[in-house]
């Protein structure tokens, strides 16, 4: 579908020098109290803490305390859970976001949903989480 000339197709970019710059998904947005959040930039973040598996975290929205969004992490951990990991994936998302997540859950290696490319499917996951479906990894 066309709107003002343009193909509507759900990403979200901007033109640079005359070059269009893809950086997410429209329908990924993370809006907390007015704040658009960019899961690409909190994954990128948390996937530095050590602990976390790199390239294996999905952030997105979910609905909150009174009809507000809130941020949620779900990573994929090498070793164990602890208290300090969960705090240091928080602040890694708090970073970059302006705000902590609302929840952050660890999950055991290879249990992100992906496409059958290696893509995440962070819709999936939100609902995975939603459904309480998770394979969560309990904090020690």
């Amino acid at each position: 579908m066309f709107r003002d000339g343009w193909l509507r197709t759900g990403d979200l970019s901007y033109l640079l020098d005359g070059e269009l710059v893809l950086c997410g998904r429209i329908k990924d947005v993370i809006i907390v109290g007015g704040r658009n959040i960019f899961p690409e930039d909190v994954e990128r973040s948390v996937a530095t803490v050590d602990g976390v598996r790199p390239g294996n975290v999905i952030a997105f929205g979910i609905e909150g305390r009174r009809g507000q969004e809130a941020m949620v992490v779900v990573a994929e951990i090498k070793g164990d859970a602890s208290e300090e990991l969960i705090r240091n994936v928080r602040e890694a998302a708090r970073s970059v976001s302006g705000l902590p997540p609302s929840d952050v859950v660890l999950v055991p290696a290879g249990t992100l949903p992906k496409t059958s490319s290696g893509k995440l499917q962070r819709s999936l996951c939100r609902q995975r989480f939603l459904d309480d479906t998770l394979s969560l990894i309990d904090v020690g």
